[in-house]
């Protein structure tokens, strides 16, 4: 029984592990998505009159 507790223990904290990493993953990718759309609304559309954000 202990070896099979062991396991699971190691088999959670990989998959926290890889759940952390792709919710890193997910929310970075999506605030450069925001940022390039923003650049091209402002290069198809000059009448926004946008300004540089960094």
């Amino acid at each position: 029984m202990s070896t099979l507790a062991r396991r699971f223990t190691i088999i959670c904290l990989i998959f926290v592990i890889f759940a952390l990493l792709m919710a890193a993953a997910v929310a970075k990718g999506g605030h450069r998505g925001w940022r390039a759309g923003a650049a091209d609304a402002c290069v198809f559309h000059p009448a926004l009159a946008c300004s540089v954000q960094r």
